[in-house]
């Protein structure tokens, strides 16, 4: 594991690099060079220069392509996802390492295998997809030999990692113990694996910073831990000059300085910290800086200058595509000091950029914000920000409506009762038409699908066995799953999310989430009219029996595919049934 690959032990960032303005090296100018050339540029490039790396990894995939060296493919398939992994290029990753680990199975190449699996498993990490992130690891750890003591700890600290990240810290500290106990007893030698040394000890000390917030009880034993493991990470990473890892050492001393609450002491390894970081040009450690610079001085109520760092903070992340709660913590505190000097509109500004984060992280991230919430006692503001909306309303407004408001309410009730009519009387005749639409879907469902002819490159064997993999996958209802991806979907018919995406454009006329939801929608017409207890639940419990995250994506899916909402459809269903009754 390379050393960089820890920047986000510090931030909760997952580690990625803006590539700088190159110029670009053609495929042209790389065909005299030989292959390992090419393949010492791109190693030397790849985390300096990511964009130029990727230009030799794709010259090399497209050299070694033609050949047939299995382990020379291998290796290209490696290194393009590698580097589309780093400059946060997912698909392109994921295809990649997916052609790297069937070819590596296909020539029972066990070590590349494991490689590209755990590789994977970064990807995944990289996404914010902690749960596929962790599956993978823990399939990599079990299957590494227990001799393999290298690869293990390597493995093991990319676990911890994401234990740590999402709030597991005690198992993360069993598992990393195992590491440093590797070293402390020999078992790997500190001079031979030093930067993976360093690496150990970047994250026991993070792991321990965090549980000192967790724990408030062993607060002070915890940051000692911390302390000690992070100065040994000090020393070396001065000793041996690896500059980068020392920025981090530097930052994490500054942060556990700060939980002490040292303030002053804090702030000189924050800028011992920012001015190497500015001489690596690490951008994204540069934006936790700024958060925890901010962080120092909203702690001793010093809001100017807290905001002035926050705010930086932010100008970073605004360019960034990434999500951590870290971020949600930048925008917890700059929505406190906003609040702090009586500034309302920046304080609902940043108010609904939490709110949007919250909404669209990932829900392990969101999990492990909810201790920062607690910490800053976010759901109790949530009243002020009420109260500040309303009072800014009301600002506004004031002068404008007190003049017009009964003529505005009586217009408004002679239109809303002449749409509710109109409305009612269209939602009727749609109703109707939904019901004779599922009779005929009916008639057609046991009918032969017609073939359809395909123009992407596969063969008509792989199409039908798709097909019959969907229709398997369709009968066996397994998308009313809530965690029904593509991936998810692409597993279930032995196939990958290229092929599946495609044949369902083709074949099916709709593109992956359309797909999922049209089935889910038609089953919900189908389940509701035959199924009076299905129909007595609330549309949550409908929604997340039909594998909706919300009552409202369900509703709103509902809507689209009928022209009416679900509680009309159960109303006149109930009416229906009760006709048929009394008659």
């Amino acid at each position: 594991m390379k050393k960089l690959h820890f920047i986000s032990i510090l931030l909760f960032l997952p580690f990625f690099i803006n590539a700088q303005h190159e110029t670009k090296a053609t495929h042209d100018a790389l065909k005299n060079v030989s292959l390992d050339s090419i393949e010492k540029l791109y190693t030397s490039y790849k985390y300096k220069k990511p964009t130029l790396a990727k230009t030799y990894a794709l010259a090399y995939y497209k050299r070694v392509i033609k050949e047939k060296s299995i382990q020379a493919i291998n290796k290209a398939t490696y290194m393009s996802a590698e580097i589309y992994n780093i400059i946060g290029k997912k698909d392109s990753a994921h295809y990649f390492v997916d052609q790297s680990i069937a070819k590596s199975k296909t020539v029972n190449d066990q070590e590349h295998y494991i490689n590209s699996l755990h590789l994977k498993g970064k990807i995944y990490y990289h996404s914010n997809e902690y749960d596929e992130a962790i599956s993978m690891y823990t399939k990599v750890y079990g299957l590494i030999k227990e001799d393999n003591v290298i690869e293990l700890s390597a493995v093991a600290n990319s676990i911890a990692l994401i234990k740590n990240q999402i709030g597991h810290r005690k198992q993360a500290l069993e598992l990393i113990k195992k590491n440093i106990d590797f070293y402390d007893r020999g078992i790997l030698d500190k001079d031979v694996y030093p930067t993976k040394y360093l690496n150990t000890l970047l994250n026991i000390s993070n792991i321990y910073t965090n549980m000192a917030e967790d724990f408030s009880k062993y607060k002070v034993q915890y940051l000692d831990s911390a302390e000690v493991h992070n100065l040994k990470g000090l020393s070396l990473s001065h000793k041996l000059k690896d500059l980068d890892i020392h920025s981090m050492f530097l930052t994490l001393q500054a942060i556990i300085l700060q939980k002490k609450g040292d303030y002053k002491e804090a702030l000189v390894n924050f800028k011992k910290a920012k001015k190497l970081i500015k001489e690596l040009k690490l951008t994204y450690q540069l934006s936790v800086l700024h958060m925890y610079e901010g962080k120092n001085y909203f702690l001793q109520n010093d809001i100017e200058n807290a905001l002035t760092y926050l705010v930086k903070a932010d100008s970073i992340i605004t360019k960034s595509n990434i999500d951590s709660p870290f971020i949600h913590e930048v925008y917890i505190l700059l929505v406190k000091c906003y609040e702090k000097k009586n500034d309302i509109k920046n304080t609902l500004k940043y108010y609904e950029i939490l709110q949007k984060k919250h909404a669209t992280s990932d829900i392990f991230i969101r999990t492990a914000s909810e201790k920062l919430y607690k910490q800053y006692d976010v759901p109790s503001f949530k009243n002020k920000i009420k109260l500040l909306i309303k009072k800014s309303k009301e600002e506004e407004q004031k002068s404008k409506t007190l003049q017009y408001v009964c003529i505005f309410l009586l217009i408004i009730s002679i239109f809303g009762f002449w749409y509710y009519k109109q409305r009612e009387r269209k939602h009727k005749k749609r109703f109707h038409t939904v019901l004779e639409e599922l009779k005929e879907a009916e008639t057609l469902k046991n009918k032969a699908p017609e073939k359809v002819s395909h123009s992407y490159n596969i063969t008509d064997e792989n199409v039908i066995k798709i097909l019959e993999g969907l229709e398997n996958f369709e009968n066996k209802l397994l998308f009313l799953q809530k965690k029904c991806s593509l991936n998810y979907v692409a597993k279930k018919v032995n196939t990958n999310i290229t092929y599946l995406s495609k044949t369902l454009q083709s074949h099916k006329q709709k593109k992956f989430i359309q797909y999922i939801t049209d089935l889910r929608i038609n089953y919900a017409l189908t389940q509701l009219k035959s199924d009076s207890k299905f129909r007595a639940y609330d549309i949550k419990s409908i929604a997340s029996e039909l594998g909706f995250k919300t009552s409202e994506s369900f509703s709103r899916a509902f809507k689209e595919r009928t022209g009416f909402y679900p509680s009309f459809y159960i109303k006149n269903l109930n009416k229906l049934s009760k006709m048929d009754n009394e008659s």
